[in-house]
């Protein structure tokens, strides 16, 4: 059985979550299909034919905002119909505008929700409508979907009376790791820092979390880790909010010791973000047990239940004042910690994250 995976941005990448999971559900699927990752080489951190049992197939795209995505997806899709797949794997919402082309030569659909996309602040009125239709065209085509949380279980079955299989994102083991790199970079030690790891794009709400901060009488510092994706004005303005501050640190992009250590030394994880689908950096924070600190969304609280702290969407000052009382209860913050890491290691395993998605693909075929 022949898969297409259309909508990942490429592998070997850590460039979002997205990747992260087709990344780790795809290969632990490889042996029981023949699975094609159809990417971009630019998102790619190394170009590879072949990548842990997966092809790799590179597609071209109009590399703009707005046009990288529908014409990436448009000729993956003409590609993959003519390369005999028979099943077409849509992940995320706006590649699947293009699931019509699979459907009229008879392909199976299957489709991974990671969130409904066009909430999210950085696309403007014509994406969201595309993002829209490719809902519509999940919603109507797909012999499949599956979501990452209850909440947009819920919306699917309440907008287009379908039902989606809900499946949890999964988590590895934590590789701890002293802080040796990060004290030489940047100057951190274990305890010192509160984290956020993510892509700088509006939803993620750092503007917010500064502006937090920086309310904030401590000696703690902020370190901001990620880069944005086509949003390189927000992550000009972000950094502009910070520049005086001297306790707020931009690292960039991070993988491989750099990441393990970051995780590991950290005083608490931060994830003030408006939209989710369920994020892989909140999950690999708590599996490194880390307290995490995130916005109310249910994507977010849903996750932690009560192995963490939530705080009102947006809301600055009461995301100050749970920094506040992070800084004032660390005992409290470590028991958090502990919890969290149970929680993250019990119900976000990778390998029962395969074996649900293998059910579905055979209730597709």
């Amino acid at each position: 059985m022949k898969i297409a995976v259309i909508g990942a941005k490429g592998l070997p990448s850590r460039i979002s979550g997205l990747e992260v999971y087709v990344d780790n559900v795809c290969a632990g699927m490889a042996k029981d299909f023949e699975i094609t990752v159809f990417g971009r080489k630019r998102y790619c951190d190394e170009i590879v034919k072949r990548y842990k049992g997966i092809r790799i197939v590179h597609i071209p795209s109009v590399n703009t905002k707005h046009l990288d995505a529908i014409s990436y997806s448009f000729f993956a899709a003409i590609a993959a119909v003519f390369g005999g797949y028979d099943i077409f794997w849509y992940q995320a919402l706006g590649p699947a505008v293009t699931a019509f082309i699979p459907k009229l030569f008879g392909k199976k659909i299957l489709s991974t929700v990671h969130g409904l996309d066009w909430k999210r602040e950085k696309f403007g009125k014509l994406a969201s409508y595309v993002l829209k239709k490719g809902e519509k065209a999940i919603a109507k085509y797909a012999d499949g979907i599956i979501v990452l949380n209850e909440s947009d279980a819920g919306y699917f079955l309440k907008t287009w009376n379908r039902r989606a299989d809900v499946i949890y994102n999964g988590v590895k083991t934590a590789r701890f790791a002293a802080a040796n790199n990060i004290t030489e970079k940047y100057g951190l030690k274990t305890g010192e820092y509160f984290l956020f790891l993510s892509r700088l794009v509006p939803e993620k709400n750092v503007h917010c979390l500064i502006q937090a901060f920086q309310a904030l009488d401590t000696d703690k510092k902020l370190i901001i880790a990620g880069k944005g994706v086509h949003t390189s004005l927000y992550e000009n303005e972000v950094k502009k909010m910070a520049r005086n501050s001297g306790n707020i640190q931009f690292t960039g992009y991070v993988e491989g010791a750099l990441l393990e250590e970051l995780y590991s030394n950290a005083y608490a994880y931060i994830l003030p973000s408006t939209i989710e689908g369920q994020s892989i950096g909140l999950l690999e924070a708590m599996s490194y047990g880390l307290p995490c600190i995130v916005s109310d969304i249910p994507e977010n609280a849903g996750v932690i239940r009560d192995a963490g702290i939530s705080f009102a969407l947006n809301d600055m000052g009461a995301l100050r004042d749970v920094l506040q009382y992070a800084i004032d209860h660390p005992v409290e913050l470590k028991a958090m910690g502990v919890k969290a890491r149970e929680l993250a290691l019990k119900e976000h395993d990778w390998k029962k994250t395969i074996r649900s998605t293998k059910e579905v693909i055979e209730r597709c075929i």
